[in-house]
């Protein structure tokens, strides 16, 4: 193969690049989306999160295509980073010798597929690949991740969130197991979240047709991470779901099984518990507790609470099954008025169930259930809006799937690294906003490779800069040694000005 040597492996060294430059050595530079400030990929390197991203193994695949299905994941990392939203859009990534090494391919095979003006692979590859990834696998890799964030203590917090979120497909439907309730087409995701502020990280996924019910799902998550992880009250304390999850002997159930405390809404204003509480309500020696609240949409109010113990809760067939502990919580405005609506209309009661004690501090309970937003705010929001959860990324199921687990494990590492490095990461996602840049792998950039095997990554002005200095260093020796020769002046400059500027 002509040109420079080629290296099967590259050590940063961004000072020893800048002097062989700057000294006139011979150095490769290459264009590079991979920017100088990628803090959060070099954190992923560091941290062994990378490690653990690009292990997850294609167990469906048959036979060796030739790839390495190592690096195939280390492109669905940086695709993901990159915000490339789908698959078939990745050819700037394809085509970065820089994050193709990065990715984990041979130099060699790298530099020969450019100097053919071809990518390595082509996108058809990559969603082949996630395609091969079974369930199983990804649910593997992603509990090795959980683990490592837990052996980090970069979850912590007692409390968690539960919630589904549906993937609706409006066309082209021949993807695989796609479920239907009514005339939607998708899938549903249930997802679990730790809600401490600040903190929030996803802890279980599960992706299924969208007519499966989101308590055997949830159900599912739990008893994964109870086999891998063991008890799980012992660092699940609480768990917040909707009213979708409502059935009391699902939620005795958690409670007894896995030994975690409950908050969540009754299923509906009908029930018997609901009516005995309105009840209750009326009691002169209610202990109503008032506290104040700032919404959003409201502003500060004023809510008053009440807690209710050992409570009769009964199944479908009217049948007592348990008892649980309840809270009742009404909306008024500063002046302890009743809130209205934009319609006018009385804001209703809101009816909380529980295991927790709850006549002591019944807002407690409240507080529980509102940090139920954090999955709705800081979860699925930024999760659709951000890391494209809704794009799929083609029709086989795995491929759907462990794309997911790709996203999910990157979102918990972005939002660590955000935690951990406040200030790079305020100072490099300002410096993309103000560049209309919405990925997390820099601006453009250049790497240097010298022939020793070091690798600099340069600003295009700190290059610029290198190749004035080198250029000055080379003019100045050259006067130098033509004085000190007896040369004429006008002879040191002619030759100088004859001779063409070095190339780096």
């Amino acid at each position: 193969m002509n040109g420079p040597p080629i290296y099967e492996v590259w050590y940063r060294d961004d000072a020893g690049c800048s002097e062989a430059i700057r000294s006139g050595a011979p150095v490769d530079v290459e264009l590079s989306a991979y920017g100088a400030n990628d803090f959060v990929l070099e954190f992923l390197v560091a941290s062994g999160l990378w490690s653990v991203l690009t292990s997850m193994e294609p167990d469906g695949l048959r036979k060796d295509n030739g790839k390495p299905w190592r690096a195939l994941n280390g492109i669905e990392v940086l695709r993901e980073l990159a915000r490339v939203k789908r698959i078939a859009h990745c050819g700037k990534i394809l085509r970065d010798v820089r994050l193709m090494m990065i990715a984990g391919f041979n130099a060699e095979a790298v530099y020969r597929a450019r100097s053919q003006g071809q990518p390595l692979i082509d996108p058809e590859t990559l969603s082949n690949h996630l395609g091969r990834i079974s369930p199983r696998s990804a649910a593997r890799t992603f509990l090795t991740h959980l683990e490592l964030m837990r052996r980090r203590r970069w979850i912590r917090g007692h409390t968690y969130v539960a919630d589904a979120h549906e993937i609706i497909i409006p066309y082209g439907r021949q993807s695989e197991r796609l479920g239907r309730v009514g005339e939607k087409f998708g899938y549903k995701l249930v997802m679990l979240l730790n809600a401490t502020p600040e903190r929030e990280r996803v802890v279980g996924f599960i992706l299924a047709p969208l007519e499966r019910s989101e308590r055997t799902l949830l159900r599912i998550i739990l008893r994964g991470l109870r086999q891998r992880l063991g008890r799980l009250g012992d660092w699940m304390h609480t768990l917040i779901f909707d009213r979708g999850y409502w059935g009391a002997e699902y939620l005795l159930g958690l409670k007894r099984h896995y030994g975690i405390d409950l908050v969540t809404r009754a299923g509906h204003d009908e029930l018997a518990i609901v009516e005995d509480l309105n009840g209750l309500a009326t009691a002169a020696d209610t202990a109503w507790q008032w506290h104040r609240e700032h919404h959003s949409h409201f502003g500060d109010i004023e809510v008053r609470c009440a807690g209710f113990e050992a409570l009769d809760v009964c199944d479908q067939r009217g049948r007592v099954v348990g008892k649980l502990n309840a809270v009742l919580a009404e909306q008024y405005t500063p002046e302890r008025q009743r809130l209205h609506d934009e319609k006018g209309c009385e804001r209703p009661r809101f009816t909380y169930i529980t295991a927790p004690p709850t006549t002591e501090k019944p807002e407690r309970i409240r507080r529980y259930y509102r940090m139920r937003w954090v999955i709705e705010n800081q979860g699925f929001r930024e999760l659709t809006q951000q890391w494209a959860l809704d794009c799929l990324a083609g029709r086989r199921f795995n491929a759907l799937n462990s794309r997911i687990a790709f996203a999910l494990m990157l979102y918990n590492a972005e939002r660590t690294f955000r935690m951990k490095h406040p200030g790079p990461w305020h100072d490099e996602h300002h410096r993309l906003q103000q560049q209309g840049e919405r990925n997390q792998l820099g601006g453009p950039s250049l790497a240097a490779y010298s022939r020793d095997g070091r690798l600099g990554l340069l600003t295009p002005g700190d290059y610029e800069h290198l190749i004035a200095e080198r250029e000055r260093d080379r003019i100045v020796t050259a006067l130098r040694e033509g004085l000190a020769r007896g040369e004429p002046l006008e002879r040191v400059l002619e030759r100088l000005q004859n001779t063409p500027p070095r190339q780096a």
